[in-house]
């Protein structure tokens, strides 16, 4: 019976894994260290003389050494030796049914324990070593009839009816383990865990109602330990009877107004009735309380991050939830850590920010995730001066993680400062093995950071290095392209690399812009022009670098008057002076 099998091994945790397996390991020992009774005496049947007395006890301790050690199969030799010397000898039946049951050769196990039990039927570890054995093969009527006898022994040892209510399980008889826990209770009255035990096998009978009694003994016993009514409530609630669940939060309530534990159940009962607002107001007291574990707020708080955008209502309600469970619990970055999580998810990126900081200045708050959350919506916010402050704390918190390698290089080359993005950058290189993708983006940016030091053939050969892992990365093609634009060179090898990431990214005005740059140093006007005016359809702000492309294409066509009207907005709205302030005198 498998279940019931399964379900019943939680009975005898202890007793049937802890305590007496460790009892059989240390039986032996134990005998051989100190004197005992002449009936307990492993030598008292031997008619030996001294010498092989001497012998047999010397193979014995030797044996006794080599299963201590763990080297069961050299004991197992030595007991079989003692065994052909003498027959009679209980202690070591004993000693090899448990080497052969620890080595799951239950069979082999089954002769010597049924042996030393013959030998010595008062011995209660030798008792319950033939039980386990029993039970191991399945042989449940034996395994009942064992313990049964072990109770007769010692009728108030507890253990022994866990024991015994297992095998009547392993028997498939859940009524005879109920008599036998009642029994249980007899001797050491009400417990939780004999209580549990019973509610677990009416259950599985199907004997909803037998549970509950069960359940309510706890609770005429410990009548205001709130435990057993939450337990008693989803008892009720999951099998049907949902007014007597209610009932019983309600009572928790009474009880103990301010444990946050019923209103999180009667949140979870009526949001599955669709009662919004009772819902809310229940999840609301128990999320601002701080006498609930954030551990328990988190399952909760996940399932609030699939509100719809639509509903503002609810939304603005789950947004006062995460605040109140950071008011409630104002020392634990995971608090901060969710909150920033939703806030991100509800693309609040600034506040996200804020949130994540809070969390890694708190004790416990310094986890990698955060840091990288923190570092990916810098880039995104373009922080790129943030990003260079505490890219660098997290390569010096989580020096073998590459991704603060990256970021940190990627801000510096955002703020033209290639040296040390060079840095950065080549020291986290060495850290993407395994991860082509960040590798590919890693040559991007060191390829950027040699154009910014002029140093091409460098710049290059990284380009070369991204495009050979991923020929189409369009964002690699675009900024090779315009490199290459901008310095006159390869422009055929150029145009290829930008028709292409164009077409890989179409209606991308930067993209559009390259293609027309390169078109212009192949004096390619005419179709320059026309790339350029589509760059500046899909820009939707002021673009200065491709008004000024705008104004150099149309002076190259002749058309001075307009390219000087595309310079002089390029100069007001704050592009290159110097360039644009000489353009301009070439059409004054």
């Amino acid at each position: 019976m498998a279940i019931l099998q399964a379900l019943a091994l939680a009975i005898t945790a202890y007793w049937n894994k802890k305590f007496f397996l460790t009892a059989l390991l240390l039986f032996g020992l134990i005998l051989a260290a100190q004197p005992v009774d002449e009936q307990e005496n492993p030598f008292a049947e031997v008619k030996l003389d001294g010498n092989k007395a001497l012998a047999f006890n010397e193979m014995f301790f030797q044996a006794e050494k080599q299963k201590n050690l763990g080297n069961l199969r050299e004991a197992e030799t030595l007991y079989r030796e003692l065994y052909l010397l003498n027959t009679t000898n209980a202690t070591v039946c004993f000693e090899l049914a448990q080497i052969y049951l620890t080595s799951e050769q239950a069979s082999d196990a089954l002769f010597y324990a049924e042996r030393a039990h013959k030998l010595k039927p008062q011995n209660k570890w030798f008792t319950l070593l033939l039980a386990n054995v029993y039970r191991s093969l399945g042989e449940s009527k034996k395994e009942v009839k064992t313990f049964k006898k072990l109770i007769e022994q010692d009728p108030l040892r507890v253990s022994y009816y866990y024991e015994l209510a297992l095998a009547y399980l392993n028997d498939d008889d859940p009524e005879k383990a109920l008599e036998t826990l009642d029994k249980t209770e007899e001797i050491i009255g009400i417990n939780e865990d004999v209580v549990n035990q019973k509610k677990q096998i009416h259950l599985q009978m199907g004997n909803v109602m037998g549970a509950v009694e069960e359940v309510k003994k706890l609770i005429e016993t410990y009548p205001r330990k709130l435990d057993y009514y939450g337990t008693l409530a989803k008892l009720y609630e999951v099998n049907g009877y949902e007014e007597e669940a209610v009932a019983l939060y309600r009572q928790m309530l009474a009880i103990d107004p301010v444990d946050p534990r019923p209103h999180l159940d009667l949140a979870l009962y009526y949001r599955k009735k669709k009662n919004t607002s009772k819902s809310l107001f229940h999840l609301k007291q128990a999320m601002a309380s701080p006498n609930l574990d954030i551990d328990k707020k988190v399952p909760v708080l996940l399932s609030l991050f699939d509100v719809p955008n639509a509903d503002t209502v609810l939304e603005k309600e789950a947004q006062s939830i995460f605040k109140s469970v950071v008011e409630a619990s104002p020392e634990d970055p995971k608090a901060y850590a969710i909150y920033g999580d939703y806030l991100s998810k509800n693309s609040q990126g600034a506040a996200a920010l804020e949130a994540y900081k809070k969390a890694i200045s708190l004790e416990g708050g310094g986890r990698f995730q955060i840091w990288e959350q923190i570092l990916l919506i810098q880039i995104q916010l373009q922080k790129y001066d943030s990003l260079a402050v505490y890219g660098p704390k997290a390569v010096d918190l989580f020096p073998n993680q590459p991704l603060p390698y990256f970021f940190t290089g990627a801000a510096l080359n955002a703020l033209s400062r290639p040296e040390e993005a060079l840095t950065y950058l080549e020291d986290g290189l060495v850290y993407t093995l395994g991860n082509a993708a960040l590798k590919e983006q890693y040559y991007i940016q060191l390829a950027d950071a040699y154009h910014r030091l002029e140093q091409h053939p460098e710049s290059d050969e990284y380009f070369e290095k991204a495009l050979a892992l991923n020929p189409n990365n369009a964002t690699a093609l675009n900024n090779y392209a315009y490199y290459l634009s901008v310095r006159k060179e390869k422009l055929d090898r150029a145009l290829q690399m930008t028709e292409k990431s164009n077409g890989l990214s179409p209606d991308n005005a930067t993209f559009l812009d390259t293609w027309a740059w390169v078109l212009y140093q192949k004096k390619n006007y005419a179709l320059a022009l026309e790339k350029i005016e589509q760059a500046l359809s899909l820009e939707p702000g002021v673009n200065t670098e491709l008004l000024e492309h705008y104004g150099d294409i149309l002076f190259a066509l002749g058309r001075n008057a307009e390219a000087k009207i595309q310079w002089q907005k390029a100069l007001e709205a704050g592009g290159n002076k110097a360039n644009l302030t000489k353009r301009l005198k070439k059409v004054s």
